[in-house]
C-alpha cells in the first residue's frame, strides 16, 4: 500500500556550542528540553533515559582501558580487605546514597530481582574482601519507587581519600583500578586527583559505555595522573557521580610508576566528525576526499615533541594512498590528549572494502609502541550509503514510551539517518534492518511508513513525492522502494527516516553504537512536557541506508514502446518463463537484485522464449534485464 506522506514538523533549536561545528552539524534538541524518563531500550535488559546531547570534544585528559595492569609493583594500594578505609571521607549530597563498603551488587529494581535481592558482586581480583559500590539505583527505589522516570532523583555521591604519600616524586603516576557500572543519562564517572587537595585535575572513566549498557566486568582503568600531581611526593584521590540510576562499584586500586614516554592512539577517524560526516559505506557517486584524524593521548610523564601521524590506505593488500601528517602544533604534555586532522586529498574510485593503518610517532622513542597504531575500515559501494556497516552492529535500538502513563504506553517514533550528497543523486529505494526484538509477523504485520525529509531552518518533508507505506512482517533487511526517484541535492542535508505508529507495537532498528559523527536523527514525545520534535546526539546510527540504484526507478509496468517481454509466472518461486515479442529476437537476459547486483545471468542468442531457474532465490524483490539488437527493456519479479 502507498500513499503520499505530509507532515508539518516543528523548527530545530540549533544546539552545538562552539566555533569548531560547521552549519550542517546543527541537528539536535536542547538539553533543557529532556526530561527523565522517556525511553526504553528493548535491547537492554534494564532500562532508562538518556540526554540526547551530542558532546564532541576531547578530554584533556583521557584514561586507557586496559586488560591487564601495568609493569613493576604498586607505590601504594588498597583492596578494602578491612572495610572503608580509615580517613578517608564520604561526600554525600543526597544524603541517601553514601559509597560504602560492600561485598553485594546493587539492590536496585534494575538488578534483575526487582530490588527483591542483591545483584552481582563486581568480579574483581579480590572481591571476595570487599569493595566499595554506589547504588543509586538502590538508593531511588526504596525511597521514591516506581516508575524510575517520574520519582527518581539525581543522588550526587563521592568519596575521598587522605593524604597518599608516594615516599618520593616521579616523573609519571598512573592510577589503576577495577571497576564495573551500568550508567545512563550520559552522566560522567568522575575520578579527581590532586597534590594539595584544593586544585584538583578532573578525569572521566565512563569510556564509550552506551547509555543503558554495563561496562566489562571487570574493567581495567589506568588514568595518567602525572599532569595533577607534579614532582609531589602526596597525592589525593576524590571519586563518585551524580547518577539516577543503575551502580558503579570501584576494587584494587593502586598507583604505580609509569613511562615517561607512551604514546597511544586511543581513536582513528576515517571522516571529519566535528565538521562534517563519516560514512562507513559510501556509493562511488557522493565520494569526497578521504579526510583522516587521529586522537592520541601521551601516556607518559614527559612531554612529547614533533608528534605525527603516518597513514596508508589499502585496498585489496595493495596501498592505494599514503602519507603523513603533524597532530594539532606537534607538541603533547603529560596526561594530555590531543586531536590531528588531515584532508588527504584522495578520492577512492574503486569499489571494495578499504582499511587506513594510523601510526603516531614522535622524537623521543616510545617505550610501548605496541599501542601506537590504530586502524579503520571503510567501504565503497556502488550504490548504498550508511553511517553504518553490518560487521560493526553491537545491538538494536528502538521502543520508546510515553512518560507518566500507568502502564506506560508505547509511542509512535521515528528512527533515521543523515546524509549530505556532494552530488545531486537520485534516490531509489530506503533500505532497513529491523531487529529481533520487532513484534511484527505474518499474521499480525506492523504499518510502517518510510519517509525523507529535507534539513534547513525547519525538517520537512520532501513535498510532492511519494512515500512509501509498508506492512513489514519481519524483522532483518527490508528495501522500500520509491514509486519515483526523489533527487537529493548537492550540500543540502536529508533525513531517511523509518516511523512506528506506537502502541501496541515494537519497532527496533539494527545498529551501531560507536557513530561519533552522530548521523543517527530520530522523532518523538522527548522533549519536556512529552514535547514532539527532531533530535540527534545518542551515539549510535541505525541501519538505514539510502540507495540510488538506478534499475529500482523502472515502473511497476513498462509502455508498450519498450516492453517486449513478459514474465510468467510472477510473483514466481521456482522457474519464471521469459515470453519475448514474436518481432524481436532475446540476445541476453539477466537478473538483479535490489542493490543492483547480478543473480542471474543467460546469453541466450536469438530466441523468443526462455526459462529462468529462480528456485535459489531468497523471496525479495528482482528485476530481469533483457536486450535485444535494438531493444532494451526491464521488468520487475517477485520471488515468493
Amino acid at each position: 500500500m502507498k500513499s503520499n506522506f505530509t507532515l508539518l514538523l516543528p523548527a530545530l533549536v540549533l544546539a552545538f556550542g562552539g566555533s569548531a561545528f560547521c552549519q550542517n552539524r546543527q541537528l539536535i534538541v536542547p538539553e533543557e528540553n529532556y526530561s527523565n524518563g522517556y525511553v526504553d531500550y528493548l535491547s537492554s535488559p534494564a532500562s532508562d533515559s538518556p540526554d540526547g546531547v551530542a558532546v564532541n570534544d576531547v578530554p584533556t585528559a583521557k584514561p586507557r582501558f586496559t586488560g591487564e595492569r601495568s609493569g613493576g609493583g604498586p607505590i601504594w594500594s588498597e583492596d578494602f580487605g578491612n572495610g572503608f578505609p580509615q580517613g578517608w571521607a564520604v561526600d554525600d549530597v543526597s544524603g541517601i546514597n553514601p559509597w560504602k563498603w560492600s561485598e553485594n551488587g546493587s539492590h536496585g529494581y534494575w538488578n534483575g530481582s526487582n530490588g527483591d535481592d542483591y545483584g552481582d558482586p563486581i568480579n574483581s581480583t579480590t572481591s571476595g574482601n570487599g569493595f566499595l559500590i554506589s547504588d543509586p539505583d538502590s538508593a531511588n527505589h526504596f525511597n521514591y519507587g516506581q516508575p524510575s522516570g517520574t520519582t527518581y532523583e539525581y543522588l550526587e555521591s563521592y568519596f575521598a581519600t587522605n593524604a597518599i604519600d608516594l615516599g618520593g616524586s616521579y616523573p609519571s603516576l598512573l592510577l589503576e583500578f577495577e571497576q564495573s557500572f551500568r550508567f545512563n543519562n550520559s552522566v560522567d564517572l568522575v575520578v579527581m586527583a590532586s597534590a594539595d587537595s584544593i586544585n584538583w585535575t578532573e578525569y572521566t572513566v565512563q569510556g564509550g559505555t552506551n547509555n543503558n549498557t554495563a561496562s566489562a566486568d571487570p574493567e581495567l582503568v589506568s588514568v595518567n595522573i602525572s599532569g595533577a600531581v607534579g614532582s609531589s611526593q602526596v597525592v589525593y584521590l576524590k571519586i563518585g557521580w551524580n547518577a539516577r540510576v543503575y551502580f558503579w562499584m570501584i576494587d584494587d586500586m593502586r598507583i604505580v610508576e609509569g613511562l615517561g614516554n607512551d604514546l597511544i592512539v586511543e581513536k582513528a577517524f576515517h571522516g571529519n566528525v566535528i565538521e562534517d560526516w563519516e560514512y562507513e559505506i559510501t556509493p562511488l557517486g557522493q565520494v569526497a576526499s578521504k579526510e583522516l584524524g587521529v586522537v592520541v593521548n601521551n601516556n607518559g610523564g614527559n612531554v612529547q615533541s614533533n608528534v605525527m601521524c603516518e597513514y596508508a590506505i589499502v585496498l585489496n593488500g595493495d596501498t592505494v594512498d599514503d602519507g603523513i601528517f603533524t597532530v594539532n602544533d606537534g607538541t603533547i604534555g603529560p596526561a594530555e590528549t590531543d586531536t590531528g586532522w588531515y584532508d588527504t586529498g584522495y578520492f577512492p574510485d574503486e569499489v571494495g572494502l578499504y582499511s587506513v593503518h594510523y601510526k603516531v610517532t614522535s622524537e623521543s622513542q616510545d617505550e610501548e609502541p605496541l599501542n601506537n597504531s590504530f586502524t579503520r575500515d571503510f567501504e565503497i559501494n556502488e550504490y548504498e550509503w550508511s553511517h553504518e556497516r553490518e560487521d560493526l552492529w553491537d545491538g538494536q535500538y528502538g521502543a520508546y514510551y510515553i512518560p507518566n502513563s500507568d502502564p506506560q504506553e508505547l509511542a509512535a517514533y521515528s528512527h533515521g539517518s543523515v546524509f549530505y550528497p556532494v552530488a545531486d543523486a537520485d534516490l531509489t529505494a530506503i533500505k532497513v534492518s529491523f531487529g529481533s526484538l520487532t513484534s511484527a509477523t505474518s499474521s499480525s504485520p506492523i504499518a510502517l511508513t518510510v519517509e525523507v525529509h529535507e534539513i534547513g531552518q525547519n525538517i520537512q518533508d520532501i513535498v510532492d513525492s511519494e512515500i512509501q507505506l509498508a506492512d513489514l512482517e519481519s524483522a532483518g533487511w527490508q528495501t522500500f522502494i520509491l514509486d519515483d526517484p526523489i533527487t537529493l541535492v548537492e550540500g543540502v542535508g536529508y533525513i531517511l527516516a523509518v516511523s512506528s505508529p506506537g502502541e501496541p507495537d515494537i519497532m527496533t532498528i539494527d545498529g551501531w553504537g560507536l557513530d561519533d559523527d552522530f548521523g543517527g536523527a530520530n522523532y518523538g514525545p522527548f522533549g519536556t512536557g512529552g514535547a514532539e520534535n527532531w533530535y540527534n546526539g545518542w551515539d549510535y546510527s541505525s541501519a538505514i541506508r539510502a540507495v540510488f540504484n538506478p534499475a529500482l526507478s523502472v515502473p511497476e509496468t513498462q509502455t508498450a514502446n519498450n516492453a517486449f517481454f513478459s514474465l510468467y509466472p510472477n510473483p514466481a518461486s521456482g522457474a519464471v518463463q521469459v515470453n519475448v515479442d514474436g518481432n524481436v529476437d532475446l540476445e541476453q537476459v539477466s537478473i538483479v537484485d535490489v542493490t543492483g547486483k547480478l543473480v542471474v545471468s543467460s546469453v541466450v542468442g536469438l530466441s523468443q522464449k526462455l526459462s529462468l531457474d529462480v528456485s535459489q532465490l531468497e523471496p525479495g524483490i528482482y528485476f530481469v534485464n533483457g536486450s535485444s539488437k535494438n531493444h532494451i527493456s526491464t521488468q520487475k519479479l517477485i520471488i515468493q
